[in-house]
């Protein structure tokens, strides 16, 4: 894996998932967690699906009331973060 990248807050409310898009490459992973896990109803995410792999917290998911229903959204933990998180060459949290 390339570049992890984990981001932190909702596109709906800043631009952070909009410049994280602009660098992401398809080697990378996005990683949406906290208030990032909303982004998987954010329409210019949905149009990057086929391109690249994105994994979201389950339980941040649950604690906000919302579902993933994409099938290319994979469900995480936290232990999946730290695993990711040794794999990759770097990491960067969009917060």
């Amino acid at each position: 894996m390339a570049v992890l990248h984990i981001v932190r807050t909702s596109a709906f409310q800043d631009n952070k998932l909009n410049l994280c898009l602009g660098l992401l490459s398809n080697k990378d992973t996005l990683f949406l967690m906290d208030d990032g896990v909303y982004n998987v109803a954010h329409p210019k995410l949905l149009k990057r699906l086929d391109e690249i792999d994105v994994l979201v917290i389950e339980e941040h998911l649950i604690a906000r009331g919302i579902e993933a229903e994409q099938p290319s959204i994979a469900l995480a933990t936290l232990k999946d973060l730290v695993t990711l998180s040794d794999q990759a060459d770097k990491v960067i949290t969009w917060q």
